[in-house]
């Protein structure tokens, strides 16, 4: 006599990857790390340089005079790498540091004329690698992301405030 089938119980791959996409840091770490490694490629190519140091390059272009302290914190960081990514930047002559007139511990940087070539070159790149990574979702849910996501980075920067910055 045949026994009635149980349903087959998917996997212990299937499961994990079923699990994995309840997580929405799953979700967009897997997203940052595929667009990053594809982008890399583009940008090394263009410039030499890759999505982590472009990002500093990207910063003290939206925010001329900024401090590496400011820096690290926006980019969460850690000192000794940002350290070492700005010296980088500024012996290829993308960044130059003044001294802060209030406060001489403070270095401010800003792009070079050369680091101004660069982030333009780049940010054609990125516009147009975003576009076509991204061209399947409609143009509507591309800029809802956009707000969901800084929705999403607003919550967790109060959160982090009030657990006293962790993650920091």
């Amino acid at each position: 006599m045949n026994s009635p089938k149980k349903p087959a119980r998917p996997g212990v791959a299937a499961r994990r990857a079923t699990v994995q996409k309840r997580y929405l840091t799953y979700k967009l770490d897997l997203i940052k790390t595929l667009a990053t490694k594809a982008a890399d490629a583009y940008y090394v190519e263009a410039s030499g340089m890759r999505v982590r140091e472009l990002r500093l390059l990207r910063l003290v272009h939206d925010t001329p005079g900024v401090a590496a302290t400011e820096l690290r914190h926006r980019l969460v960081l850690d000192k000794t790498l940002l350290s070492k990514n700005l010296a980088d930047l500024e012996k290829r002559g993308l960044i130059e540091r003044e001294t802060d007139p209030h406060d001489n511990r403070v270095q401010r940087l800003h792009l070079s004329a050369e680091g101004l070539r660069v982030w333009r070159e780049c940010e054609r790149i990125g516009r147009r690698l975003e576009a076509e990574m991204f061209a399947d979702m409609p143009e509507d849910d591309w800029h809802r992301l956009h707000d969901l996501l800084d929705s999403a980075l607003a919550s967790l920067d109060r959160w982090r405030a009030e657990h006293g910055g962790r993650g920091t």
